[in-house]
């Protein structure tokens, strides 16, 4: 049992009780992924694509250090007002007892939000782009926690690949050295988060019950407590080609002199945000919509198949 103080919406509790569809969701949309408003806003819509599927979506975050699974309007309010007020802590999967103990608020990673997903049952989980592996990580050995979430913990998690501030390539070869299967949703190339396309080839899968079914077998048979990664390409008409985001990307990473960690990729966003004139504000909007839509069909499969 655990002794982390997660709190459950009525919703999120009653559809585990009745073994309704979840999907998860989390709050570093809010907190540091997009400028607010517009972050409530572009919630509010994520939310109403699962609602709308006839999945609960559970938005997870830190809330006076209380773990909420299924933000309600009321802490959303709250979580906005220390925002406002005092900033946010990004919170990772080691950060959450720290955060917990110093009553602390803030916007969960992926990493973060898979753990007080599983922990809460749920088994599914849409995001934008993982963590990965960063450029010059011979240098700075800079590895995404995201990767070890995906080693530890069973859940699916459903993106538009890694982040394209990464080494994509060397990410991939972390997955693969860690045993964690990654699946392309009806696509044989791993997407570059704001593009389709990234050169590198992984498995392609078509249908949804092959995915619920191999993570259901590796969860009774292998012994392995892995994750999975879907990639899920962003829409055709909302991507933004390759050799313009790397564009993009090189005149972004100009202006990072001196900044690293976790500090550095909601600088990298913002700063591609302001060159690109919103261009990859749309387009991350687009992945969200699109990568909630196929979480919320995994969702039901998951339960159908439960």
């Amino acid at each position: 049992m655990s002794i982390l103080p997660i709190v459950l919406s009525e919703e999120v509790e009653s559809a585990l009780k009745d073994n309704r569809p979840i999907l998860a969701l989390e709050s570093t949309v809010i907190s540091h992924g997009l400028p607010y408003p517009m972050s409530i806003e572009v919630l509010s819509q994520l939310e109403g694509v699962a609602r709308e599927q006839g999945v609960v979506p559970a938005t997870i975050c830190l809330l006076e250090g209380k773990c909420i699974i299924g933000m309600q309007e009321s802490d959303i309010e709250r979580f906005v007002g220390k925002m406002q007020k005092e900033g946010l802590s990004k919170i990772a999967l080691r950060d959450i007892p720290m955060a917990v103990s110093q009553k602390k608020s803030g916007g969960t990673t992926v990493s973060a939000t898979m753990l007080l997903a599983h922990k809460a049952g749920i088994e599914v989980f849409a995001t934008g782009g993982i963590g990965g592996v960063h450029r010059d990580w011979q240098d700075s050995k800079d590895i995404s926690m995201d990767i070890k979430a995906l080693e530890d913990i069973p859940v699916i998690v459903i993106c538009a690949g890694a982040k394209a501030i990464l080494d994509i390539s060397a990410t991939l070869e972390t997955l693969e050295s860690r045993a964690i299967p990654v699946y392309g949703w009806q696509t044989d190339e791993f997407p570059s988060f704001y593009s389709r396309e990234s050169g590198l080839k992984i498995e392609r899968v078509d249908e949804l019950d092959s995915i619920v079914r191999s993570f259901r077998l590796s969860k009774a048979e292998t012994g392995l407590t892995r994750g999975m990664l879907l990639a899920n390409p962003i829409p055709k008409e909302s991507e933004i080609p390759l050799e313009r985001v790397q564009l993009l990307i090189d005149d972004a990473l100009g202006k990072a002199k001196g900044i690293s960690g976790k500090e550095l990729t909601p600088f990298l966003l913002d700063a591609l945000a302001k060159i690109s004139e919103g261009e990859s504000v749309r387009a991350n909007i687009a992945l969200l919509r699109n990568n909630v839509f196929l979480g919320s069909q995994l969702a039901k499969k998951l339960s159908q198949m439960s």
